[in-house]
């Protein structure tokens, strides 16, 4: 479900399988609460202390988060990033980032995002950007001052078939699966739930 403006993102649950997750990847196969990754970033959950990924049996309360995936198909198979796919190099080529969240590697690429609203963020390098005016712009996201630029465009999609220049190697969620010169994405919306202590929400 699609997040209003104004209204609750959520609800409170006891549940005690929940699992504390150091990696966005995880999050797809865990009752989890992330406390590291962008997805943590994004739902404000990556300040806790617990460094460990153990199952608690506290029966403790939670704050329970409908959460959308994208989904990828990509060379006959069909696979599920939690966060982010990268498509490409950042200095090099062309370079596609297509993100769940607004933060990629803990920096706000994605100013206007908002977790589980529907959409998928795609940020789009062309070949022609030199590797200085890459770098630059590497270090202009953290102000947010990477946009605009001739070689940089950003826009939304809830499905989307990417064709590429030639075959480029793709990552979800930070690993390599495979290279492709065609990619198929589309939103899953609240595919899974993450957690976060219902005294951070």
């Amino acid at each position: 479900m699609v997040i209003a403006k104004g209204e609750e993102w959520g609800e409170r649950v006891r549940k005690s399988d929940v699992v504390y997750t150091r990696n966005d990847h995880d999050v797809l196969t865990l009752s989890a609460s992330p406390i590291k990754g962008d997805i943590a970033r994004t739902v404000g959950n990556g300040k806790q202390k617990r460094l460990n990924a153990e199952k608690l049996k506290t029966g403790g309360a939670w704050h329970q988060l409908p959460f959308d995936v994208i989904r990828a198909d990509v060379n006959g198979a069909s696979l599920q990033a939690a966060a982010h796919i990268r498509v490409g190099h950042f200095l090099w080529g062309e370079c596609q980032l297509l993100c769940n969240v607004a933060m990629f590697r803990g920096r706000r690429v994605f100013q206007k995002s908002h977790p589980n609203d529907g959409k998928i963020e795609v940020l789009t390098i062309e070949r022609d950007m030199k590797l200085r005016q890459r770098l630059l712009a590497i270090m202009r996201v953290r102000k947010g001052s990477h946009l605009p630029h001739p070689h940089l465009k950003i826009w939304q999609t809830t499905a989307e078939v990417i064709h590429f220049q030639r075959p480029l190697p793709i990552f979800i969620d930070g690993v390599k699966v495979t290279t492709s010169d065609t990619l198929r994405i589309s939103v899953i919306p609240d595919a899974i739930n993450i957690y976060i202590p219902s005294d951070h929400k």
